[in-house]
């Protein structure tokens, strides 16, 4: 029993020994005068950014995306995903003080694969 304290003791000694690494809070200031760098302090400044990416894998069936745009209280942007069944699906969107307002649209033809066995399928 008392080696086994000993053993929690050399343990715990060994842990609190071990330096902290370094804190990661913004300077003071962070570029404001008289601010803090807390995000709460960012609430006012404009937001702009543009992104996109693209998928694309023919070997599993795979093409899909994303772009958008945003400039200050409005973001416009438009996504696509290949369906299962050779249609392509898009989606373009405008969101902004008025809510996300989405158009959806297909591109292609849909088909679907034989049933297995060379059937006809569903007869009614």
């Amino acid at each position: 029993m008392i080696s086994k304290v000993l053993l929690l003791a050399m343990v715990l000694a060994r842990v609190s020994s071990v330096p902290q690494g370094p804190s990661y809070l913004p300077p003071s200031g962070a570029g404001r005068p008289g601010g803090t760098g807390h995000p709460d302090e960012w609430a006012g400044d404009p937001v702009n950014y543009e992104y996109s990416y693209e998928v694309q894998d023919a070997a599993a069936g795979l093409d899909f995306g994303h772009r958008e745009m945003r400039k200050d209280d409005e973001a416009k942007g438009s996504y696509h995903v290949l369906l299962p069944d050779g249609r392509t699906q898009i989606v373009d969107y405008i969101a902004d003080a008025g809510g996300y307002r989405p158009m959806i649209r297909y591109e292609g033809t849909a088909s679907y694969p034989a049933p297995a066995g060379g059937g006809e399928g569903y007869k009614y």
